[in-house]
């Protein structure tokens, strides 16, 4: 088989890092690379940055170059645009190598930023960006060519990529056994999906769950105004319980401390604060059986670490058919 070429991003300020960026270009090539991102590419608004992505997109590696500018700033996002480049780039896996102005090394003043605003974004991307494993200190062009040059052909070998190869380097022969290979992949995996599938239908798809004829204990400690306390005992119908809930539920999810606090308001309206469920599982418990018969969803929320619960299409039916008011048809 053939070998591959692989694409490679350039991504840098331009009028500081100009030379640099050329010397790069030149090592790319001599490594039957694929540079990307050259000056034809640099981004200094919006609508050249949505090209810039797609670039991105198709490329195998992704090289940043710091110097001592940070470059033109997107309003909306308030980072440059060299650093929306790395970020986008991280988002999509793409191995990143980093290389770095050494702080010690002296610039012309056209070569570095005044604006103290600036300065500081610039040396907070520059230590965000030097976490990378892959990152290199240089000092001079000749040691920012041999470090790109060294771990370019390290990533090649280290970290595999799609790259690019020319279709007529491959034989029919081998495109049809790759495709009789891939489509019975694809057949066992269709397979395994919807065994799967049945699986779920058949753990989840519970015929004799309690509704109607669920009778739900409910304990309780109520906080007496001379800071004693008293225990006791309701009982409540879970379609009466479902339906405080889901009256809650207009459009919105709640938590599971939200769904605890609607029904103590509903159940005890006059002091609510001062009851407590003797059962702290009560609310899991209660869910998971609305759950089972298919009335409400759980999600979690990865930013809030928290779980919140939705009525799904049969619930939302369920609690229209409780609460809403029905035209009286007048006989003729």
């Amino acid at each position: 088989m053939a070998e591959k070429k692989y694409q490679v991003f350039i991504s840098s300020t331009y009028a500081d890092l100009k030379e640099e960026r050329r010397k790069i270009l030149d090592i790319l090539l001599m490594a039957d690379c694929i540079p990307a991102g050259m000056e034809a590419f640099v981004a200094s608004d919006v609508e050249q940055f949505e090209v810039i992505k797609k670039v991105i997109e198709l490329c195998d590696y992704y090289i940043l170059i710091i110097g001592k500018r940070y470059g033109s700033i997107n309003e909306q996002t308030g980072l440059s645009y060299t650093e929306m480049e790395y970020e986008y780039a991280k988002e999509l896996g793409i191995p990143v190598l980093v290389f770095a102005l050494d702080e010690s090394v002296e610039v012309s003043e056209d070569k570095k930023e005044k604006d103290p605003k600036k300065i500081a974004a610039l040396d907070s991307f520059r230590q965000k960006a030097l976490t990378n494993r892959l990152a290199t200190i240089w000092k001079t062009q000749d040691e920012l060519t041999g470090a790109v040059a060294v771990s370019i052909m390290r990533a090649t070998k280290q970290i595999q990529r799609p790259g690019w190869q020319r279709a007529t380097d491959y034989d029919e022969a081998s495109l049809r056994r790759e495709i009789m290979k891939l489509q019975k992949e694809r057949d066992k995996f269709a397979a395994d999906l919807n065994a799967a599938k049945k699986q779920i239908i058949s753990l989840t798809t519970v015929s004799d769950v309690a509704y109607d004829d669920y009778s739900v204990v409910i304990e309780y400690r109520r906080q007496n105004p001379n800071k004693t306390y008293t225990n006791g005992k309701i009982e409540k119908m879970l379609p009466e319980l479902f339906k405080i809930i889901a009256t809650e539920m207009m459009g919105v999810a709640l938590t599971e401390r939200g769904i605890d606090a609607t029904l103590r308001e509903n159940l005890f309206p006059k002091e609510s604060h001062n009851y407590r469920f003797s059962d702290t599982q009560l609310i899991k418990k209660i869910l998971n059986q609305l759950k089972a018969l298919n009335l409400v969803y759980s999600s979690w929320n990865e930013a809030q670490t928290v779980i919140y619960w939705g009525l799904t299409t049969k619930g939302e039916l369920e609690r229209n058919k409780m609460i809403l008011v029905r035209k009286i048809v007048k006989e003729e």
